[in-house]
């Protein structure tokens, strides 16, 4: 699996990357993080993890609707 860069919510903010889940909680959602990464990388867009104290969640660049 490629790796992907991990951030704080700070940094992403910063870099214009915005929420696009809710945090996974790893290792019990492992699997449907890794999903999520696989359609992020199959669709060539720019994302991001970002790490807080409920788990792990996966951000993107530009706007997100919601």
């Amino acid at each position: 699996m490629n790796s992907v860069n991990t951030m704080n919510t700070r940094t992403a903010k910063t870099a214009g990357y915005r929420a696009l889940t809710v945090p996974y909680q790893v290792p019990k959602e492992q699997a449907m993080l890794d999903h999520v990464l696989e359609d992020m990388r199959r669709g060539n867009i720019s994302h991001v993890l970002v790490k807080n104290r409920r788990g792990l969640a996966v951000w993107r660049r530009g706007h997100v609707a919601g």
